[in-house]
C-alpha cells in the first residue's frame, strides 16, 4: 500500500490525479470511487456505455462538475473550476454561429489579449493544422459535421491548453469521416503532444486512438479495467493485433455483465 507521501508524489507527477472521485446527484451515485493517474502526454479512453458516468468524469476534470467524494488535480493543484489549462471539445462542435471559424479560433486568445498580429498568427496555424485554411472566412453553418468538428479542435488547442478534453467528438460523424478524423486527431496529437482524455462508447475507436484504455461500468458509474494498449503505432484497423485488442475489451465488458450499448466495431 501506497504511504501518503508516495501518494503525494504520484500525484504531483500526474497531469490529472483523480482520487477516491464519487459524484452524487441527489438520490444517484453517477460515480463511485474513481481513482485514476493519467500521465503527461499520454492519451486515454473513457470507454463504456451510456450511464456509466464517463462523461461525469470527463467534467469533474474540466471542472464543470465537483466531486461530492474524493478529489481531482491536475499537476498536484486541486481543480476548482475550469481553466485554460484544459481545453474542451463537445460533440456538439460548441462554435459561435455567428463567427467566422478564424474569429472563433481567435476567441480565446482575444480574450487573454493577443494583439491582431498573434490573432493572425494563431488563426493560420491552427486552421492549417486541421485542414481549414481555405474555409477561414466561412461560418460554422457554411460548414460539413466533419470541418466544424475541425474547427472545434482547432479553437480548443489555440488556448495552449496542457490537456485537452474531448467528449465524444465524433460520435455524430458518419463512419467514414470519423475514421479520417480519428487518423487526423493523432496526427495532431503526436505534433502537439498534449496530454488527452478522449470519451467514447466504441471499443474500435478507443484501440485505434488510446495508450491506455479505461474500462467503465453502470449504476453506479465505476472503473472495471484499466488496459495498456501495447499495439505499436501507427496502427492498422484491419491488423489482427487490433481485432484482438476489441475482441478482449469486448470480453471484459462481458465478463462485467455491462456491455450495455457499447459498441464492438464500426
Amino acid at each position: 500500500m501506497a504511504t501518503d507521501s508516495q501518494e503525494s508524489s504520484h500525484s504531483d507527477a500526474a497531469a490529472i490525479s483523480i482520487q477516491g472521485v464519487e459524484v452524487r446527484y441527489g438520490e444517484l451515485l453517477a460515480l463511485q470511487k474513481v481513482n485514476l493517474h493519467i500521465q503527461p502526454r499520454e492519451f486515454i479512453c473513457l470507454l463504456g456505455p451510456s450511464g456509466c458516468g464517463k462523461t461525469t468524469l470527463l467534467n469533474v476534470i474540466a471542472g464543470f462538475v465537483h466531486p461530492t467524494n474524493g478529489r481531482a488535480l491536475t499537476y498536484g493543484r486541486a481543480i476548482e473550476e475550469p481553466g485554460p489549462d484544459r481545453g474542451m471539445v463537445f460533440q456538439e462542435y460548441g462554435l459561435f454561429p455567428w463567427l467566422t471559424v478564424r474569429k472563433n479560433i481567435q476567441y480565446g486568445p482575444k480574450l487573454k489579449g493577443s494583439c491582431s498580429t498573434e490573432l493572425d498568427e494563431i488563426a493560420n496555424k491552427y486552421s492549417k493544422m486541421v485542414g481549414l485554411e481555405r474555409f477561414c472566412d466561412s461560418y460554422p453553418g457554411q460548414l460539413s459535421g466533419g470541418m466544424r468538428q475541425r474547427a472545434a479542435i482547432a479553437r480548443a488547442l489555440a488556448n495552449q491548453p496542457n490537456i485537452l478534453l474531448m467528449d465524444e467528438p465524433f460520435g455524430a460523424l458518419d463512419a467514414m469521416t470519423r475514421q479520417s478524423l480519428q487518423e487526423e486527431l493523432l496526427q495532431i496529437w503526436e505534433l502537439e503532444r498534449k496530454t488527452l482524455v478522449f470519451v467514447t462508447h466504441s471499443i474500435a475507436e478507443a484501440v485505434f486512438l488510446a495508450d491506455k484504455i479505461i474500462v467503465m461500468s453502470a449504476h453506479p458509474g465505476r472503473i472495471e479495467h484499466i488496459v495498456d494498449n501495447t499495439i505499436a503505432r501507427p496502427r492498422n484497423r484491419t491488423a489482427d493485433a487490433h481485432f484482438q485488442m476489441c475482441r478482449h475489451i469486448e470480453l471484459l465488458f462481458q465478463g462485467a455483465g455491462k456491455c450495455g450499448n457499447t459498441r464492438p466495431g464500426e
